[in-house]
């Protein structure tokens, strides 16, 4: 942590202290669990008896935390704000019986009580199956569309469409890894991806927006997505969907001279 982050960690602490109703505070988020750095917000799991009301008193500036920029109120949970020099906070309001719940793997004790709620043991993950085979659909669906935009000349749409491609076999690859959807973090993804998943990921094109470069980055991602579905699907045990794959192909193969 740096010297400017616990700066804000002790403001933030200094505010919520001075309120009856929290119960006691603790470090979650990157650095509850350890792997927090420069670039990391910080976020607190605040245990309280009227966290409905501790929100809203956030939000009204009742509870005097440090001067934000933008703040917002998540899941109806969690006070999220950024400061002047964009520092980044988020305060998550539970009850006493919500945080018995909560894994205390990810939690460093600051202030008020210390009881923490056990380490939550790692279990199988009864939805992956379920989840890898909608991703695997939809992969198959918005990769057929794609005459639609090179037909019509859309190539801003069809770099869209070939950034969501991306972004589902990023997905595939996470499930593959099996990392827990908990876990995962909108600015984190190279620790959780292998070092030749990222090679190829990385060497993937960032298509112009034109119909060739556009018809080689949709093939360069297909073929990748492909060989990692199919051997993730045999070990979740799932059906594969060798109707909707045939059909896609040929799909492409005839309307755009697309081989995958």
């Amino acid at each position: 942590m740096t010297e400017d982050q616990q700066a804000l960690l002790d403001q933030l602490l200094a505010a919520l202290a001075a309120d009856p109703r929290i119960r006691s505070a603790w470090l979650s988020g990157s650095f509850g669990k350890g792997d927090g750095d420069a670039w990391s917000d910080v976020d607190l799991t605040l245990v309280a008896d009227e966290p409905a009301a501790c929100l809203r008193d956030c939000a009204a500036g009742v509870i005097e935390l440090p001067a934000t920029v933008f703040s917002r109120l998540v899941h109806g949970r969690i006070f999220s704000g950024v400061t002047p020099a964009w520092a980044r906070f988020d305060l998550a309001f539970l009850t006493p019986a919500e945080f018995a719940l909560q894994d205390g793997a990810g939690l460093v004790h600051l202030t008020g009580a210390a009881d923490a709620p056990p380490p939550r043991p790692a279990s199988p993950d009864p939805d992956a199956a379920g989840r890898v085979s909608r991703l695997v659909h939809e992969f198959l669906r918005v990769l057929g569309l794609s005459p639609v935009c090179i037909g019509r000349e859309e190539w801003l749409v069809g770099q869209q469409g070939v950034e969501l491609l991306r972004g589902m076999l990023v997905e595939l690859m996470l499930e593959a890894n099996g990392v827990p959807r908990s876990a995962r973090g909108a600015k984190r993804l190279k620790g959780f991806l292998r070092e030749d998943q990222r090679a190829a990921l990385e060497a993937l094109p960032a298509p112009a927006a034109e119909r060739a470069a556009l018809l080689a980055a949709q093939g360069e991602i297909a073929r990748l997505f492909l060989a990692h579905a199919r051997p993730l699907a045999d070990r979740l045990g799932l059906a594969w969907p060798e109707a909707f794959e045939a059909a896609t192909r040929e799909h492409l193969r005839r309307e755009l001279d697309l081989a995958i």
